[in-house]
């Protein structure tokens, strides 16, 4: 009997599948989503890999196509965003890649594709949800909110990324917050990261729950140093390793930093031999003195896409770690991430440096923060990194061999070998008359001080730096307002061991009110031939004569980040976006001009 009902259920299940009982062949998709009756591909799936909240993919149903155009329809007043899409990045994503939505609203966008010989289009709709980056009790807004001061009709079709840091009150759990700790692990927030169109409005952010744990050492910590890889993809450092995803969201890889390395964080970049340099620390690293530390951003590493170390740069070795010249001069109220209103003003003497606890604090000697590498980029002409060091004021070009090649910073405290390697200012093809300290007679030329990133500029043989301007000349100003921020482009002659400055901007045309104490960033752009620059914390004391009576509750926490770019060589701007913050102390980390096309194709 039982042998007979199972014939009978597989004759009825071979029935159904001829299509005789076509109710249950329908009845086995379940709930499997349905096409609607004008959706001529399949159908669609919102933010696909959970990362990217305002992406969507529209499936294929068995459809083949090729030569995609997508153009998402711009709001009033707002901006279109039309991308082609690679043949093969379609079969990569399961579908046609939907990029820049509007958040909380019923956006519509145009797909344009070639199948059997004929060309075919289709205008979908789709619903999205309103922004969520965190909240906690310091938010005034949901996100960070752009004020568009000037667009050149050229630049129009620009997105910039940005990222800022800032903590919630759903971060930090892991955190030791134990002032004699070693490292720089106290270091945790909520990701921020986003794009802006020039409209001024967020197309695309990425999702803090999703990428981000608190609770988890390999997944907690500042999402920071965001660059694109060769591919088109997006690479970051967070905390105990880095990330590689997707415009769209996918997760390519997660990697662990290697084993002796921690606290990865500000540089995380791809170079042409196609591996990545991370700014890190050592753990447990023996002092020539016999103790043991863990070190504080003062390591560079280099490993290939899958994780697996293949070269390091030392600095504690390859550099002096007791020099103090330029973190003599430093404002304890801001040394990058580190915002203490209580130390404001206040400059650290030698002996409260050599003195002082260990771990992320400014001070001399390895297991303080005495380098704070905030950039690395690569020379592949000589197989050489270009490094920002912000606590040494000072920009530093080093061989594989851990050679110093240049440094481009003031002379004072660079002794014995380094000094020969410091390099001498020219204007007009005449050696500058400077002081120790960096001050230059009769000329527009300047150092950088406390700055950051430094990066070659392939195309013409030039190096970028943002000047952050505090420590300008070794000292404090006598007045907090005196002082400046700059984007600054120098040419270098290794041969002759000379330095030009040949362009800047930022020192007249926007004074203290660009003056930027922590972080920022400025990039050459091959495709406009342009400069972006962006001043990512100025405002962060205030304007109104510096942050002298700046208590916790005051509303001028609130960060104004200004954006620029510039057609090379000009200093008027074509772009201007101020972007306010949405937290108290929210400060902007970092830009970058993303391209669709290129993510995309």
């Amino acid at each position: 009997m039982f042998a007979k009902k199972l014939l009978g259920i597989a004759i009825l299940c071979s029935i159904g599948s001829m299509g005789i009982a076509s109710d249950v062949n329908a009845s086995a998709l379940g709930m499997k989503p349905k096409t609607g009756p004008n959706e001529p591909l399949g159908y669609i799936i919102h933010n696909p890999y959970e990362n990217a909240p305002l992406t969507a993919v529209v499936t294929l149903n068995n459809h083949e196509i090729s030569d995609v155009t997508v153009t998402v329809h711009a709001k009033k007043g707002g901006v279109p965003i039309t991308y082609p899409v690679g043949d093969v990045r379609i079969i990569d994503e399961g579908g046609v890649p939907i990029f820049g939505l509007y958040a909380g609203y019923m956006n519509k966008f145009t797909i344009k594709w070639t199948e059997d010989g004929k060309r075919k289009s289709h205008e979908y709709k789709m619903l999205t949800p309103d922004i969520d980056m965190g909240f906690s009790q310091k938010n005034w807004a949901k996100a960070p909110t752009a004020e568009v001061i000037k667009v050149d009709p050229k630049f129009k079709d620009r997105l910039y990324f940005v990222n800022w840091t800032t903590a919630d009150s759903k971060t930090g759990l892991m955190m030791h917050n134990n002032p004699d700790a070693p490292g720089a692990f106290s270091w945790d927030g909520v990701p921020g990261y986003m794009i802006f169109d020039t409209a001024g409005d967020i197309r695309w952010y990425m999702n803090p729950y999703t990428t981000h744990d608190s609770k988890d050492y390999e997944n907690a910590g500042y999402a920071m140093g965001m660059n694109v890889t060769d591919k088109g993809n997006m690479v970051w450092v967070q905390g105990q390793g880095w990330k590689h995803m997707t415009l769209m969201g996918r997760m390519i890889s997660e990697h662990s930093l290697p084993g002796l390395y921690s606290d990865a964080s500000h540089e995380g970049i791809q170079i042409e031999n196609g591996n990545m340099l991370i700014r890190a620390a050592r753990k447990d690293y023996k002092r020539s003195d016999g103790m043991v530390v863990n070190t504080v951003r003062d390591q560079i590493i280099e490993v290939d896409m899958n994780g697996q170390l293949v070269d390091t740069w030392d600095l504690n070795k390859i550099l002096d770690p007791m020099r103090d010249a330029a973190l003599l001069s430093l404002d304890a109220g801001a040394v990058c991430l580190n915002i203490d209103i209580n130390q404001k003003g206040h400059t650290s003497s030698a002996e409260e440096m050599a003195n002082s606890h260990l771990g992320d604090i400014h001070g001399v000697m390895t297991g303080r923060n005495w380098a704070h590498v905030n950039s690395v980029d690569y020379d592949p002409v000589d197989d050489s990194i270009i490094i920002s060091s912000r606590h040494q004021s000072a920009v530093i070009k080093i061989g594989r061999d851990k050679k110093v090649k240049w440094i481009l910073g003031a002379s004072r405290g660079w002794t014995g070998e380094f000094a020969d390697k410091v390099l001498k200012p020219i204007e007009d093809g005449k050696l500058l008359k400077c002081s120790d300290a960096g001050k230059c007679e009769d000329t527009s030329f300047d150092y950088t001080w406390t700055q950051h990133t430094a990066y070659k500029v392939d195309e013409k043989g030039t190096y970028t730096v943002f000047d952050n301007g505090d420590g300008r000349f070794l000292e404090q100003p006598a007045l907090p307002t005196m002082k400046y921020s700059r984007s600054v482009e120098y040419k270098i002659d290794e041969d002759n061991m000379t330095v030009e400055q040949i362009w800047e901007y930022g020192k007249d045309e926007l004074g203290y009110e660009g003056y930027s104490p922590v972080t920022s960033i400025v990039k050459y752009q091959a495709d406009k031939n342009s400069m972006m620059s962006y001043f990512a914390s100025s405002g962060l004391y205030g304007l109104g004569g510096g942050y002298g009576n700046l208590k916790m509750d005051d509303t001028t926490g609130k960060v104004k980040s200004i954006l620029v770019e510039h057609e090379y060589g000009k200093t008027e701007p074509a772009v201007r976006i101020d972007i306010h913050s949405h937290a108290m102390f929210a400060t902007g980390y970092r830009a970058q001009v993303i391209r669709a096309a290129d993510m995309l194709k």
